[in-house]
């Protein structure tokens, strides 16, 4: 009886392996760093206005699992789901790849083989419906994308592989907004570790001008945008997107923030002051805003 719950077990696992999900995707991220990753996604969850937060969830009920709390990770996954639903109808099954991935692996460490089981069946199903020529995974932009945002959210190690991602993505799509931003993040924290090695080569300007061109009412976009312009010598350009940010309700943590930087290399440390205290009313464990 035991081989044959052994024998099942590896059949399960080498299946999950297969899978294109956060636990196959093989981020870099420290132990000690979890707790700020954990601040960060809820942070996102909370107060980064996007349509794009399917991943968000995802990328929870990851962390949940590394801290030992697979019941709510599953939680997590739910709400993912849900908003898969809600926002993806008309593509959910493609949509849900990601999310049932996780599940299968969550259900596994939970020793639910039997319930892993029927998530992998989902993701082979949908694959073979979209002529996958895999099993258990499927080659295609929001997939690429997915794995991008999650990269990006695990530091500053992940950030070239996030770059791929997006570039991948776009050579499929374009004129995609989601993509175009997930690109434009990338490479302007890239350029910021650039900077850091003497080597500032400015290259995400470009990328946060097609972004805003996208999407043109993101003002998480509009205010990295502002910092790259102060930094190639357009503050004052900067500074009107700055202003444009500042007015707009949508995702005002993230904006003060960043508006804080860029009024504190302008000099105006008293504006700075202000917008630092007042984001961090909302988010008083943020580690950026101590900083």
């Amino acid at each position: 009886m035991a081989e044959l719950k052994n024998a099942e077990d590896r059949r399960v696992k080498d299946s999950l392996a297969q899978l294109r999900c956060h636990f196959t995707w093989k981020f870099l991220i420290e132990n000690s760093e979890i707790p700020d990753l954990e601040n960060r996604v809820l942070d996102e969850i909370e107060f980064l206005d996007t349509k794009y937060n399917v991943g968000i969830h995802n990328m929870l009920a990851y962390v949940k699992h590394l801290k030992g709390q697979n019941e709510k990770a599953l939680e997590s996954l739910k709400e993912a789901e849900d908003l898969i639903q809600r926002d993806h109808a008309n593509q959910s099954d493609m949509r849900s790849l990601v999310t049932w991935g996780n599940y299968a692996w969550v259900c596994y460490h939970l020793g639910r083989l039997a319930e892993a089981q029927t998530y992998l069946d989902k993701v082979e199903s949908t694959c073979e419906r979209l002529a996958s020529p895999f099993r258990y995974r499927m080659k295609c932009p929001e997939m690429d994308c997915e794995e991008g945002w999650a990269l990006l959210k695990c530091g500053g190690q992940n950030y070239e592989r996030a770059k791929a991602c997006f570039e991948k993505a776009l050579e499929a799509d374009p004129e995609n907004a989601e993509f175009s931003i997930g690109y434009a993040i990338a490479t302007y924290r890239l350029d910021s570790f650039n900077a850091a090695k003497k080597r500032t080569e400015g290259f995400s300007l470009h990328r946060l001008r097609q972004a805003i061109r996208l999407s043109p009412e993101d003002a998480y976009i509009k205010v990295l945008l502002a910092l790259k312009l102060q930094e190639v010598g357009q503050e004052a350009e900067g500074e009107k997107y700055i202003e444009e940010a500042l007015t707009n309700k949508s995702s005002q943590t993230y904006v003060y923030r960043y508006a804080a930087k860029f009024y504190r290399k302008k000099g105006s440390l008293d504006k700075a002051l202000q917008l630092l205290k007042t984001a961090l009313q909302a988010t008083p464990d943020s580690v950026f805003l101590h900083h």
